[in-house]
Formats: C-alpha cells, structure tokens, sequence
C-alpha cells in the first residue's frame, strides 16, 4: 500500500507540473498591451442680442422683454399716407458659431392697426446704423444668414399708415427675428 500511495503522490506532482507547465506556456504565448487616447472638450457659445443705438446689446429673448423702438417725430400722431423709419441692429458678436437669421411678420402687440390694415410694416438691412427713408431706399433684403465675418445685420424699419388708417387708433407692433446657430 505504501506503493501505492508513493504513486500517487508522485502522479499528483507530476499532474500539478503539468497543470502548471500548461499554465505558464499559455501564459508566456498570450502576450498583452493597452493604448489609450484622451481629448479635451468644451461647449461653444451662442450670443444673439438688439440694439436700438447700434453700440450698446442687449438680450431681448421674449416679447414681453422686447427692446422700446422711438419711431422719428410723429409716429404718435399718423395720418393716411405717413411713414416713419426707425433703426435696429441684431448681432451674434461673440458667438463661436454662425446663425440662419429668420425674420418673423411683425403682429400687433396691442391694438389691431397691422391685423385690420391700418398700417404696413416693411424692413431692409442697411451698411450702417441708422434709418430714413434715404437709408431705406438704398437698403437690401432681409439677410437669411449671419456670421463670425460680419456679426451685425443693421436695420431699417418703415411703418405706413395706410388709407384705412382709423381716426383716433392706437396700438403697438412687436417685431420677432430668430437666430439658430448652424455649423
């Protein structure tokens, strides 16, 4: 019995040197290595703001926080066949990106003076700040694009009573321009 159990010891050393000799060859065979990459990552800004003088901006992001315009003398007081001109500017100034610049109708704000007719509203972009009805003749359409190369559309507003005008009428019209930034 002592034999045997010689045996089996020398059986059960040899299985574990295999089980270790198989171990380490495949050890040794399956060689290994990582790579690794990183970046760094920030968002851009997007900046879309009014001026009624042309130097100072200022976020006008909802209708009830619109910019006051003071339309020229007489924009209180308009009779058939009147026109005013006033001026605007819109800027993406220190946005990292360029804009699609959409200009929405303008809507009565208070009063139905455009709804019922009573007044036309037309817009023009000009080369510099400020309105007339010289800086609006010479003005050109409606931009659909500003960019980082030229950041600020100026505009020339022009309001016209027209013939329906109704005695005595009085309302506000809200203006509505939408900048979304494009790659």
């Amino acid at each position: 019995m002592a034999k045997t159990a010689d045996r089996r010891k020398v059986l059960a050393v040899l299985a574990g040197g295999l089980v270790l000799g198989v171990g380490a060859a495949v050890t040794l065979a399956n060689w290994n290595d990582s790579e690794f990459a990183g970046g760094d990552f920030g968002a851009g800004t997007f900046v879309f703001q009014g001026s009624v003088d042309g130097t100072t901006w200022t976020d006008h992001a909802a209708a009830g926080d619109a910019a006051e315009l003071t339309f020229e003398t007489g924009a209180d007081n308009l009779a058939p066949g009147d026109v005013v001109y006033e001026a605007y500017a819109l800027s993406i100034e220190g946005s990292s990106s360029d804009a699609t610049l959409e200009s929405i109708a303008p809507v009565d704000a208070a009063g139905t003076l455009v709804a019922d007719g009573q007044l036309t509203i037309a817009s023009v972009a000009t080369g510099s700040f400020g309105c007339d009805a010289a800086a609006f003749a010479g003005g050109t359409a409606m931009p659909t694009t500003i960019t980082s190369d030229a950041p600020v559309v100026n505009l020339c507003l022009q309001v016209t009573a027209t013939d329906s005008l109704v005695q005595g009428a009085t309302g506000s019209v809200l203006w509505q321009w939408n900048a979304e930034s494009v790659e």
